[in-house]
């Protein structure tokens, strides 16, 4: 089995594997960032399969920006609504002005950054406040640093680049597999 063949199949499995969390966290907060996850290669397939296009990376910016919406409190949403329309017109801004892929990139790789972000912060505050380490929230922070790794191979080429994917994709997969398994909700994932 060569190079393209593993790819493939990792691929394919990924996209398998990740349909299943939102099923299982349905009526969680992170619900809707797993239905979104979910979504996300499967329409990138099917537009590479049916129309023979290619997405290009704004589509990636747009999807990260969903996902960061999706880990927002609806509270917060409503209160700050120039969240969104600051969201909305920088996504406008990366669609239209002139930029190169090396500027998509950085964006996408930020984005990616929050996300992070909104779980350190809220494993941090369960950690402070409940004195609960929430082992889920861990491992979102795990399964999103796989995540930015690639992004940021692809950015400055820290290794190389098919044994990178293999890799990370492989921890992917697992990672999926635990969120098809275990609600955000469980509490036997606290202590």
């Amino acid at each position: 089995m060569n190079i393209v063949e593993i790819s493939k199949i990792l691929f394919f499995s990924s996209i398998a594997v990740w349909l299943l969390p939102p099923f299982k966290q349905f009526g969680t907060k992170v619900f809707f960032y797993f239905l979104l996850l979910a979504l996300t290669d499967p329409i990138v397939l099917l537009t590479s399969t049916l129309f023979k296009i290619n997405l290009p990376i704004e589509y990636n910016i747009s999807v990260s920006y969903l996902l960061v919406i999706s880990l927002l409190d609806k509270k917060v949403i409503n209160e700050q609504k120039y969240i969104l329309i600051f969201g909305f017109l920088f996504i406008f801004i990366v669609f239209f002005l002139p930029t190169t892929n090396t500027q998509k990139y950085i964006v996408l790789l930020a984005i990616q950054l929050l996300i992070l972000a909104i779980f350190i912060k809220t494993f941090a505050v369960s950690y402070v406040f409940d004195k609960k380490i929430l082992i889920f929230y861990l491992m979102l922070i795990f399964y999103q640093l796989t995540i930015i790794s690639k992004f940021f191979n692809v950015l400055i080429g820290f290794a190389d680049a098919t044994a990178f994917f293999i890799i990370t994709s492989i921890a992917q997969i697992f990672f999926g597999l635990f969120f098809s398994i275990y609600r955000e909700d469980n509490a036997r994932l606290a202590f």
